[in-house]
């Protein structure tokens, strides 16, 4: 993909290859106003509506997130931030750092609901609540039976809904000059205690770690401190989070070894079904 219909939009030129996902190619470019980062989705990215993450940098506006530049169309154009990620910086199982500044940048990026978002209900095409439990595998249906369970209380006993960034994974998060900062958000509306979700699965390289009970419940323990929420509560929705995903690409034919040793570690602590 050349992207010279967009160089000539944004005014950039000299592009240089960042990144090509299924969902997106990324170019390093120049700018009257400096270097930039170009971000075209593909057919795929555009389907799946990941334009929404201009909206909610739009409406972050720079505050504990990537500035958003301008857009068109499928394109956007957002600040260089050269990095290093909090997982170059938090690696080896540097829990209590990462967490610190994931609790905080949550807190900084948290807005009230939003109009034109994804609620959680709907999230991952709702995959979990819908799934049949005899389509999985046969020793762990009894679990995704519970999660099932447990995902259906958890709506019921949401009390504030959010806008958030709905992938606050490690990778996400880049240093800048203002500090730690976001990058491509999801826009999710859902439950404070959701935002967590994702940070149990990383950071990438250490998905070993990932998958052991202990772990889970300290770095739960963190993450509660650290924004004021319910410890519970937030593995609670990891539980289910690794769950939802699961039964996603259930239906798509492929299984991931390491959300389903998380699942399985997450099932173990007998959570709770909230009230």
């Amino acid at each position: 993909m050349i992207p010279d219909r967009y160089l000539s939009v944004f005014g950039a030129k000299d592009p240089v290859p960042l990144a090509e996902t299924p969902r997106a190619h990324l170019w390093r470019v120049n700018t009257a106003g400096g270097p930039a980062v170009l971000k075209v989705l593909t057919d795929r990215g555009a389907k799946v509506g990941d334009m929404i993450g201009a909206e909610i940098l739009s409406l972050w506006d720079g505050n504990g997130a990537v500035k958003l530049i301008d857009r068109t169309g499928n394109a956007m154009l957002l600040e260089w931030l050269p990095g290093p990620s909090l997982r170059e910086k938090a690696p080896c199982g540097q829990d209590q750092m990462a967490a610190k500044v994931i609790s905080e940048l949550s807190l900084k990026l948290r807005l009230s609901k939003a109009d034109g978002f994804i609620e959680l209900k709907d999230h991952f095409g709702g995959a979990l609540p819908k799934a049949e439990i005899s389509g999985f595998p046969e020793p762990y249906r009894d679990a995704f039976g519970r999660a099932q369970t447990m995902w259906q209380a958890l709506l019921r006993t949401t009390e504030e809904m959010c806008l958030m960034h709905g992938d606050l994974n490690h990778d996400n998060i880049l240093w800048s000059d203002r500090g730690w900062v976001v990058i491509d958000p999801k826009g999710v509306v859902a439950d404070p205690c959701y935002e967590f979700s994702v940070v149990f699965r990383g950071p990438v390289g250490e998905e070993a770690r990932a998958a052991k009970p202990e772990r889970i419940l300290e770095l739960a323990e963190l993450l509660a401190r650290g924004a004021n929420l319910d410890r519970t509560r937030i593995l609670q929705f990891g539980f289910v989070h690794v769950a939802m995903s699961l039964a996603y690409h259930f239906t798509r034919g492929s299984i991931s070894e390491t959300d389903m040793a998380i699942f399985q570690a997450f099932d173990s602590l007998q959570l709770p079904v909230p009230g």
